[in-house]
């Protein structure tokens, strides 16, 4: 089993003002970050990341001025049968099984 995995992050820097909110509005700044696997899903599709953050950021009420990217990539290196191990309860500690009715039920 691989138990190594490798992440690439691109980071971008958008700017925006949200719709909603009484004029004058705040512009704002954040992060958004995307992995290799959705960049290069994106360009499959024939889209490009600025556009598709844009579309993301308009259909939930929001005006973006910009979409930057930020240098540089991060590549960040996993080891998943570590990161299973520390996922996995400790031996004779039982993991509570519970059911849709007894979340129901509280």
């Amino acid at each position: 089993m691989k138990c190594r995995k490798e992440l690439v992050l691109s980071g971008f820097r958008v700017q925006y003002v949200d719709l909603r909110e009484p004029k004058p509005r705040t512009p704002r700044e954040l992060i958004h970050v995307a992995d290799k696997a959705w960049l290069d899903a994106l360009g499959l599709l024939g889209q490009n990341i600025t556009g598709n953050i844009r579309d993301l950021y308009e259909r939930a009420g929001y005006k973006v001025f910009s979409v930057e990217p930020i240098k540089p990539k991060r590549v960040v290196e996993l080891d998943l049968c570590q990161l299973w191990e520390e996922a996995k309860p400790p031996i004779g500690e039982e993991v509570p099984a519970t059911t849709a009715e007894e979340e129901n039920a509280k």
